[in-house]
C-alpha cells in the first residue's frame, strides 16, 4: 500500500558531523571522547549509532525463530506467557517451602525453583525422596516446572525428586534437575562430575521426555564481580564441557543442546543485558553450527544478586525492574527477580510479592512479550552485540587451549580473570565513578533496617572448596562502613565560606559523599556572616571533624585562615571539597578522589579513644 504521506517529511536529512559540532559545542572543550563509555572489556558504548555500526540484521542474525536463533527461539511469542516467571523458594522447612510455592503459584508464578540444602542454613532441608514429594505436594507438574538449585548434593537431590514424581505423572511432568558441576566448582561445591550428570541425563531422559537435566550457568562469574565478556566466555565453555560429556556417553549435541539450560545474571543497565543475551545466542549458534547443529539456546535470566543491597534496600525494586525489563525485552526464556530484600535475608510475602508482580506487570500490563526481538534491528543493540560476542570469543579460545573450562579452573585461568574485573569494580565504587543509590550517592543516614532470617539466596557454602570464585555485592564496602558509624553517631561540620551560591555546590558534593560513611554532615546550607560566627558553629556542633566548603576563589582568599583559625579552636582534623591544597589542611574530597579511603580514615579517628 502506497500513502500520500511521508512520516519524515518537513524534517531536514540529519546530518552526524552537524550533530557532532553540537556535542563538541555542549561539551565546552572537553573531549569528545568523554561522551564514549566503556565496559571493563574495553567495549565501547558510544552516544549514537548509526546504520554504519551495526551489522547487517538480515545476514547477521536473520530472524526470530530460525537459525542462527540470535532473535529467538520462537517466530511468535506465547501471547499468554511470553516467558516463563520463576520463582526462588529457600524456606528451610518443606512443608513452609510447599506452601510458599503454592501461594506463589496462585498469585502468578508460572515456576519453581527450590533451593536445597538438607542442612537448612542456606535453603530447603530436603534430603530423602519423602521430603521431595512433600515439596511437590499438589503442583501441577504438567502445567508448572519444578525446578532445582542444589550446590551441596546436585545429583541426590535430582535423584530424590525424580523418585517422589508420581510414575503416572513423568511422561507430562516439566522438571529441571539443573545438574551443573562446572557452576558448584566456582561456587566451592563438591557438585558432582561431569560425567555423572551426563549419566544422568542419559537416563532420564527417556522417563521424564518433558525435563531438562543439566545447566550451563555462568552467574558464579557474575556474582564475583566478573564482566560480561568473561561471563560470556564461561557459560559458552561450560556448554562445551557438557556437550563432550554428552557425547563420551553416548549423547549427541543436539541430544544434550536439547536438555541444557543456560542462565545469566541481569543487571540494571537495560541496554547491555540485551546486548548481552543476544551475544549468548550468537556465540552458543556457532558451537552448534560447528556440531552440525541447528537449535537455539534455553535461556534463564536471574537478576543480580551482587546488585543487592543491605542498606536502603528499597532501591532494589528499581534495580530489579530495570534488569527485569532488559532480560525480557532480550529475549529470555526464563526470567527470576530475586526479591528486593534478598540480601538481608528470607524474603517475606511483600518482598515475594513484589517480585513476581514485577514481571506481571511487565507482561500483562506494559505489554513487553507482545512483540518478539524488540529491539531487534536497532543499530545500538546489533552493534553491542557484536562486540561484547567479539570479546567474548578469544576468551572462550584462551579456555579452550588450556584444555576446556574444568582445566581452566583448575590452573586458576578464570578465577584470575574475575579477580583483576572484581579489583576494578572495586576502585570505581570507592571513587563513586560507579554510582549506587542509597549507598555511595545519596545514603539514606534515618533509614531503620528490619530483622530478617539469615538464610540469603546469596549465601556463599560456609567452607568453599580451594579455586572458588568468592561472591561479593558491589556495595559490601560502604555497608560496612556504615556498620561501624552506627555504633558511633559520627558527624562532621561544613565550613561554608562565603556566600550560598559561592559554597553551595561543593557543600552538596560533601554533605553527599560524606554521608555514603554514614557520618552526618552539619551545616550544608548555613552562610557565615564572619570568621568568628563560623567558629561558634563548629565548637557548638560537637563534631571533630571539618570540612571546608567554598568555590576556588574564596579558598584563595580564606581557606589557610579558616583552616588555621579551625584547627586552634579544636579541629582533629580538617577537609576541603575540592583539590585546593594550604596549611592545616589534611585531606581533599574531590571527584575522582577515594571517597571510601577518606571515610575510613575518618570512622578510624572517631573510633579512636578520645
Amino acid at each position: 500500500m502506497t500513502h500520500p504521506f511521508a512520516l519524515a517529511s518537513g524534517f531536514t536529512d540529519p546530518e552526524i558531523a552537524r550533530w557532532r559540532e553540537l556535542a563538541e559545542k555542549a561539551l565546552k572543550g572537553a573531549p569528545f571522547d568523554r561522551l564514549i563509555g566503556q565496559t571493563y572489556d574495553g567495549v565501547p558504548v558510544r552516544p549514537l549509532y548509526t546504520a554504519a555500526d551495526a551489522p547487517n540484521p538480515a545476514v547477521s542474525t536473520g530472524v526470530a525463530g530460525q537459525a542462527p536463533f540470535i532473535r529467538g527461539a520462537e517466530a511468535v511469542r506465547d501471547a499468554f506467557l511470553p516467558w516463563d516467571i520463576r520463582q526462588t523458594i529457600l524456606n528451610p522447612d518443606p512443608q513452609a517451602a510447599n506452601q510458599t510455592a503454592l501461594y506463589d503459584l496462585e498469585r502468578g508464578v508460572s515456576s519453581l525453583e527450590f533451593v536445597i540444602d538438607p542442612s537448612g542454613n542456606c535453603g530447603v532441608a530436603a534430603a530423602r525422596v519423602a521430603d521431595f514429594q512433600v515439596l511437590i505436594k499438589g503442583i501441577l507438574l504438567a502445567l508448572a516446572t519444578v525446578a532445582l538449585d542444589a550446590p551441596a548434593d546436585p545429583l541426590g537431590a535430582a535423584r530424590a525428586l525424580a523418585d517422589a514424581v508420581p510414575q503416572g505423572d513423568r511422561v507430562t511432568a516439566k522438571l529441571a534437575f539443573n545438574l551443573d558441576p562446572m557452576a558448584a566448582r566456582m561456587n566451592g561445591q563438591s557438585g558432582c562430575s561431569l560425567e555423572a550428570a551426563a549419566g544422568f541425563a542419559a537416563q532420564i531422559t527417556s522417563i521424564f521426555p518433558r525435563a531438562t537435566c543439566l545447566r550451563a550457568d555462568a552467574r558464579p562469574v557474575h556474582e564475583g564481580g566478573g564482566s560480561d565478556a568473561q561471563e560470556l566466555a564461561v557459560l559458552i565453555a561450560s556448554g562445551i564441557a557438557h556437550l563432550r560429556a554428552g557425547e563420551a556417553m553416548g549423547l549427541g549435541a543436539a541430544a544434550v543442546n536439547s536438555t541444557l539450560l543456560f542462565t545469566l545474571a541481569t543487571g540494571p543497565d537495560v541496554v547491555l543485558e540485551i546486548a548481552k543475551q543476544r551475544a549468548a545466542r550468537r556465540l552458543w549458534a556457532r558451537v552448534l553450527d560447528a556440531c552440525g547443529v541447528a537449535a537455539p539456546m534455553r535461556l534463564q535470566a536471574v537478576t543480580s544478586g551482587r546488585m543487592q543491597t543491605k542498606r536502603d534496600p528499597w532501591t532494589n525494586i528499581l534495580r530489579a525492574t530495570c534488569a527485569c525489563f532488559g532480560a525480557a525485552a532480550g529475549g529470555a526464556d526464563i526470567i527470576t527477580v530475586l526479591p528486593y530484600s534478598s540480601a538481608l535475608g528470607l524474603a517475606d510475602e511483600n518482598a515475594r510479592r513484589i517480585a513476581r508482580n514485577t514481571q506481571l506487570i511487565l507482561q500483562e500490563e506494559s505489554h513487553l512479550g507482545r512483540v518478539t526481538d524488540p529491539a531487534g534491528g536497532a543499530w545500538a543493540m546489533e552493534a553491542l552485540a557484536e562486540d561484547l560476542a567479539q570479546a567474548a570469543w578469544p576468551l572462550v579460545q584462551e579456555i579452550e587451549r588450556a584444555g576446556g573450562l574444568p582445566s581452566a579452573l583448575d590452573q586458576g585461568l578464570v578465577q584470575g580473570w574475575v579477580a583483576e574485573t572484581r579489583a576494578a569494580r572495586t576502585r570505581d565504587i570507592a571513587k563513586r565513578k560507579t554510582q549506587l543509590i542509597g549507598i555511595n550517592i545519596y545514603a539514606n543516614l534515618d533509614e531503620v533496617l528490619a530483622a530478617t532470617p539469615s538464610i540469603s539466596a546469596t549465601t556463599p557454602p560456609a567452607t568453599p572448596l580451594a579455586g572458588a570464585i568468592p561472591p561479593m555485592r558491589l556495595a559490601q564496602d560502604f555497608e560496612a562502613l556504615r556498620d561501624r558509624a552506627d555504633s558511633l553517631s559520627p558527624k562532621i561540620f561544613l565550613a561554608t565560606l562565603g556566600s550560598l551560591a559561592k559554597f553551595s555546590a561543593r557543600a552538596g558534593f560533601a554533605r553527599n559523599a560524606i554521608e555514603a560513611g554514614g557520618i552526618k554532615a552539619l551545616g550544608a546550607d548555613i552562610a557565615y556572616p564572619d570568621q568568628a560566627a563560623l567558629i561558634a558553629a563548629f565548637k557548638a556542633s560537637g563534631a571533630h571533624l571539618v570540612c571546608l566548603c567554598g568555590d576556588d576563589a574564596t579558598y584563595e582568599a580564606e581557606a589557610a585562615e579558616a583552616a588555621a583559625a579551625l584547627k586552634a579552636a579544636g579541629a582533629q582534623q580538617i577537609w576541603l571539597a575540592g583539590k585546593f591544597q594550604a596549611a592545616n589542611i589534611d585531606r581533599n574530597l574531590f571527584a575522582g578522589s577515594d571517597i571510601l579511603a577518606a571515610l575510613t580514615h575518618a570512622i578510624t579517628l572517631l573510633e579512636e579513644p578520645a
